[in-house]
């Protein structure tokens, strides 16, 4: 297949996860580059076009929950309006059976995916997953497919000058004034016991980041916290144990006002989740905590973007196994790391990093 000659693509990333769908940015950006005269829709889950706002690769967003009340009916709707939308060609950078489902019986006659889940013969174009690899990379191997080279695989955001404004202004009524260091972490997580590292520890970084990364000898750094409002305990207990006073913003935001206030930060630093990616697609530098088994696949290794992890002896390691490698991280060796991402040094592969 041709992609110069196609016009209508439609590409599908996974319906839930934030982070999913941001590190198949650069995938977006490679297929519009190949193709900049087609039409690239993609089909997501609800909060995603949201997330994806003023993305340029885009020429729509289809939002779409596979699970719930009248799923049937629903995903029967959903594959007749594929089918009428004349789409020449289909990269499921998802690896369900069910999208491989929709793409084949809405009659795409081109359909490029990941040979997972049993979909091989559903596919045109089957493609092997490589779980070694970072999976935004494993993305441009879809590409790869039908003749299109990869490229950087940093993933993109989008914020405009009025939501930067806005987030500006609610960090100043918080008490934050321009032309300090701004560090941005969110110290909680969606399941955490093998994701959160532990509020203590967090609490030891941020007050050393206040206390010793400000610039120039400005006034110091200054630490907000992010994230869902099921994470807003974590945050608490995070502000409780320090001697200097984080602006918590934590269930406060909406995943816009988020986005904005990372994108004014010079740092962040988190665990493993979705707002780490979306914090490597805007500005900061940033520091991933991760557990052995996710840090690989998910972690940058750049130098202004750091993972810190522990090896778990095997590759199939357990909840106590990931525990144990989460509680084996020092806050010094994250401090490291956030002075190194602060730096852009080049990397040199210490024992705790990916």
């Amino acid at each position: 297949m041709k992609l110069e000659s196609a016009r209508r693509i439609l590409v599908v990333t996974k319906f839930r996860y934030l982070g999913d769908t941001i590190v198949a940015t650069p995938f977006l950006r490679s297929l519009k580059q190949a193709a900049p005269n087609a039409e690239i829709s993609l089909l997501t889950g609800p909060a995603m076009p949201v997330l994806l706002k003023g993305c340029p690769y885009l020429a729509s967003l289809i939002a779409f929950s596979p699970k719930g009340r009248g799923w049937l009916a629903r995903n029967l709707k959903l594959i007749k309006d594929i089918r009428a939308g004349g789409f020449d060609a289909a990269f499921l950078v998802n690896r369900s059976l069910h999208t491989a489902v929709i793409a084949s019986w809405a009659k795409i006659p081109i359909r490029i995916g990941y040979d997972t889940e049993h979909r091989g013969r559903l596919l045109t174009h089957p493609v092997k997953y490589d779980w070694e690899r970072p999976d935004r990379e494993c993305a441009f191997d879809l590409l790869r497919a039908v003749g299109i080279p990869g490229g950087s695989s940093l993933p993109e955001l989008w914020v405009d000058h009025e939501e930067r404004a806005d987030a500006a202004h609610l960090l100043k009524e918080h008490g934050f004034s321009a032309g300090r260091l701004l560090v941005g972490m969110q110290p909680g997580a969606n399941d955490p016991e093998e994701r959160e590292w532990g509020a203590a520890k967090f609490a030891k970084v941020a007050d050393r980041l206040v206390h010793e990364a400000d610039e120039a000898g400005k006034r110091g750094a200054a630490v907000v916290f992010i994230g869902s409002a099921e994470e807003r305990t974590v945050s608490e207990q995070v502000a409780s144990y320090m001697s200097s006073k984080p602006i918590i913003l934590t269930g406060e935001t909406t995943l816009r006002q988020a986005l904005a206030t990372i994108s004014l930060c010079r740092l962040w630093v988190s665990n493993d989740g979705g707002l780490l990616h979306a914090a490597v697609a805007l500005s900061p530098a940033t520091v991933g905590i991760f557990g052995p088994t996710k840090a690989k696949r998910w972690g940058y290794n750049e130098p202004n973007h750091r993972t810190v992890s522990r090896p778990a002896k095997s590759a199939h390691a357990g909840p106590a196994a990931i525990r144990r490698c989460l509680d084996a991280i020092t806050p010094d060796e994250v401090f490291a790391a956030a002075m190194g991402a602060l730096s852009g040094d080049s990397l040199e592969s210490p024992g705790s990093s990916v």
